[in-house]
């Protein structure tokens, strides 16, 4: 609530405002013009006092859609036939906003139901595609642990052909190879052949004669 320096508030001073009609031009607005002659201020506090007035949550000031003016909101006419004239006219109007909502309203619950159509659906559809997923999934972890084991026991046999190609797997030292000892043949002095020359049972004749 907007207090003057009076002490006043807008509403106070506003509410019983005759229709006027308002100019997107403010110098041809009788709106503001009114305005500024009870507030005794400038344009420009004329006009946010007016923004402030017209807004949906204050609503001083109402617009009449029929004649296209606005006025207070407390403001009747001094005639009784112009009294329901004007009733008739706001009751009127509260029919069509009735009428408007109910239509946004309708509009919503549509969307609404085919807003959980639409998620039965994905449901059901998600709930296919686990039961799909489940069927296969057996399968191909079978297959996935088969081809670890098969990886794994290929890994092993290398690590096995590794470990016997060292000497240490079979508790042995390697041993130096030794230098190759060259055979001596002695020849015969007579023959040249490789025969001895002489026999042991020559030596035993020889001692027996």
């Amino acid at each position: 609530m907007s207090y003057l320096e009076n002490g006043s508030t807008l509403r106070a001073m506003f509410r019983l405002m005759p229709p006027m009609r308002h100019d997107i031009d403010p110098n041809r607005s009788e709106v503001l013009a009114y305005i500024m002659q009870n507030m005794r201020c400038d344009m420009g506090r004329a006009i946010r006092s007016f923004n402030s007035m017209r807004h949906v949550k204050s609503a001083v000031l109402i617009f009449d859609r029929i004649h296209r003016q606005w006025r207070g909101c407390d403001w009747m006419p001094a005639e009784e036939t112009d009294k329901v004239s004007l009733l008739m006219n706001t009751i009127t109007e509260m029919k069509r906003d009735i009428s408007s909502l109910r239509s946004e309203v309708r509009r919503v619950k549509h969307e609404m139901v085919s807003l959980r159509r639409r998620k039965g659906r994905r449901e059901q559809e998600d709930c296919v595609d686990d039961e799909q997923e489940e069927k296969s999934s057996p399968d191909e972890n079978l297959e996935e642990l088969k081809r670890k084991k098969e990886e794994q026991e290929a890994a092993h046999f290398r690590k096995i052909q590794e470990m016997t190609k060292d000497p240490a797997f079979w508790g042995e030292t390697p041993v130096s190879p030794s230098p190759a000892v060259p055979s001596v043949v002695i020849l015969s002095s007579t023959t040249g052949s490789t025969v001895p020359t002489e026999y042991p049972w020559e030596n035993d004749e020889d001692v027996v004669s």
